[in-house]
């Protein structure tokens, strides 16, 4: 079993804020086939906080983002975001869509452009008309200054742009 070496740290460095929380864990422990690599993390991030997440390779920092963002049920423990379970089968789809992870490789898929990338999962989660996501897609990738490049290929970004396209 690997031990939980992670650091969450708040990076304003004061232990609270005020302000509600918009994410509690409680006791959380994860694995896989049975065998424990988070046990017993319990934090909160209150809104305005900003929080990192430090640690070696295969300390479960990625194992508890996918936790966060309801992709892994916890062998025990909860997740609340808006004090809402994320396991709550009532857990407001509108949230859900709301949440992802960014991961250092910014996520994108190769075959297709930017455009492309950013659009994929308005296609797959929502029915709005075509027209509405290409206005959606350019106004994302305005706002991470990447609208000049919606037709590039993944391959032609510089790793900082990924990570922007991924945002977006």
């Amino acid at each position: 079993m690997l031990s939980l070496r992670c650091l969450l740290m708040s990076l304003t460095g004061k232990s609270s804020l005020d302000g509600e929380e918009i994410i509690r864990v409680s006791n959380l422990s994860v694995g896989y086939s049975g065998h424990p690599i988070l046990e017993r993390v319990s934090f909160a991030v209150k809104k305005g906080q900003i929080v990192t997440i430090l640690g070696t390779s295969g300390c479960g920092k990625s194992t508890l983002l996918r936790c966060l963002t309801g992709l892994l049920e916890p062998m025990d423990g909860k997740v609340f975001i808006f004090d809402v379970d994320v396991w709550d089968m009532n857990f407001p789809k509108e949230i859900r869509t709301r949440m992802g992870v960014l991961f250092q490789a910014g996520g994108l898929l190769g075959s297709f452009s930017v455009f492309d990338n950013v659009a994929f999962p308005l296609r797959e989660s929502t029915n709005w008309p075509e027209s509405w996501i290409r206005d959606m897609v350019y106004l994302k990738l305005e706002m991470v200054g990447l609208a000049d490049f919606a037709h590039y290929m993944p391959s032609e970004l510089s790793g900082g742009m990924k990570k922007r396209a991924g945002l977006a």
